[in-house]
């Protein structure tokens, strides 16, 4: 069927939905289901694995009977087709959500985003409760739902609609704010997704319960096999309440270091930067993410070597991967959050490239790994001190600082009980540090930290 067939029947399609087709008395009155309405639609059809999804909403202040209410679809498919029938005397609490979803056969067939298509909540005779009309709803911009993503109405129940990478299946629609949660961290492995995971994610729940808001997960946990379990465990760890941040290796790959520098012809390497930017957005897109987290974004000791003019340098090459990584993430403008992890010395410029008082201009966070074991064994005094360095950075960005779980060198570790983690962690009270990240999750016994920051 060619475009211009298509828009033809489906223009046809929408006159037919829109005629009368009540009685002689006109239009039911449908004001016993005021109040109700499609807050959130998950249009997936067009995307393997992923199921589709509509929620409703009672915005008023009493419970509705849903009775006699059902879901209607146009599309280039279908004209007004039944995809939803709500059951005998099921009703809908104040403020309460109802999901309905392919997985669960309650929505009868999918619904695709990637053309147009009118979704109305509808008596019988098809006198219309709520309608989304998704080429009406979004007239520019992209119409499109990414993989985790959806239609949302922001606020709840409000007129507007926003057409976001994330979604919030029967939870409340709203941009993320990263001041709206704790400011404790903890760094995991790919490995790590299944114990995190076991039992109803049982292990994560109990994290949550101690303080922990925010993991990094490890960037191969979104490749190949890995990605059926990532995208559920996001999907959990929304539901449970704690933030889920793509760890981005950015100058190194396959156990070699990248330069992001071309010395011979004074340039940066642009295909390396578009291949970071690529990632990233993959990992909001398909996995629906609200952080990116750069690791390895410096060099390994040799930035000194890698400044073949004033223009093109090193500090300039990862300044300017965090700059484009935060452009990408405001671009989507739904609070998504950046990150990086710093080298805990002097003279981070001049051995890594990092400036963070540039680098604080466009990450949202820094994270120096202020590693009291293993490669540095810093004590309460120098952790302190480059606490409040990062800190005070002139960029504006929160300092959190990064602490491990164990205890010995980088080849013999001993995991550590809760009480020494949690001393540790009570150095940075009192510094411009504002929040801390373990690393890492396998390592120790996490102590309690939801009460860590006054």
């Amino acid at each position: 069927m060619n475009a211009l067939t298509a828009a033809t029947l489906l223009a046809l399609a929408l006159t037919a939905s829109c005629r009368n087709t009540s009685g002689p008395n006109g239009p039911t009155d449908v004001s016993a289901w005021k109040g109700v309405m499609i807050n959130e639609i998950a249009a997936h059809d067009e995307i393997p694995d992923a199921d589709s999804w509509v929620e409703l909403f009672n915005s008023s202040a009493s419970t509705i009977d849903l009775t006699g209410l059902g879901l209607y679809l146009t599309d280039s498919y279908f004209n007004g087709k039944k995809v939803y029938e709500a059951p005998a005397g099921e009703k809908l609490a104040a403020g309460e959500r109802l999901l309905i979803s392919t997985a669960d056969e309650s929505l009868v067939t999918g619904i695709a985003s990637d053309a147009q298509f009118v979704l109305k909540l509808a008596v019988e005779d098809g006198t219309a409760v709520d309608t989304f009309d998704r080429d009406a709803v979004f007239a520019s911009g992209s119409a499109v739902n990414t993989a985790a993503g959806s239609y949302q109405r922001l606020p709840d129940g409000a007129s507007s609609w926003r057409n976001l990478t994330y979604a919030s299946p029967g939870r409340e629609n709203k941009l993320f704010e990263l001041a709206a949660t704790r400011p404790n961290a903890f760094w995991a492995w790919s490995s790590h997704v299944s114990s995190l995971s076991a039992n109803n994610f049982a292990n994560l729940k109990n994290l949550k319960s101690l303080g922990y808001d925010h993991v990094i997960l490890n960037y191969l946990a979104f490749e190949y096999s890995n990605k059926p379990m990532t995208k559920a465990f996001i999907a959990a760890a929304e539901e449970i309440g704690v933030t889920v941040h793509a760890w981005l290796q950015c100058f190194y790959s396959s156990g070699s270091w990248v330069n992001p520098v071309d010395d011979a012809n004074n340039r940066y390497k642009d295909e390396i930067f578009a291949g970071i930017l690529s990632r990233a957005r993959t990992y909001i897109e398909d996995f629906g993410v609200k952080g990116i987290h750069l690791d390895y974004i410096r060099y390994p000791g040799t930035a000194y070597k890698h400044n073949p003019s004033a223009e093109v340098t090193a500090v300039g090459a990862v300044t300017r991967c965090c700059r484009e990584i935060r452009e990408l993430t405001d671009s989507y403008d739904e609070g998504l959050v950046t990150s990086g992890a710093l080298m805990p010395e002097n003279g981070g410029a001049y051995y890594y490239g990092q400036d963070y008082n540039q680098m604080g201009k466009y990450l949202h966070i820094l994270m120096p790994m202020l590693y009291r074991h293993g490669s540095y064994h810093y004590n309460d005094d120098t952790c302190r001190k480059f606490a409040n360095m990062f800190g005070g950075n002139t960029g504006g960005a929160a300092c959190w600082a990064g602490t491990t779980t164990y205890s010995g060198n980088d080849s013999s570790v001993t995991p550590m009980d809760a009480e020494s983690i949690l001393k540790d962690c009570k150095v940075y009270v009192g510094t411009k540090a504002t929040g801390i990240v373990l690393f890492r999750y396998g390592l120790g016994t996490f102590p309690d930290v939801k009460d860590l920051w006054p």
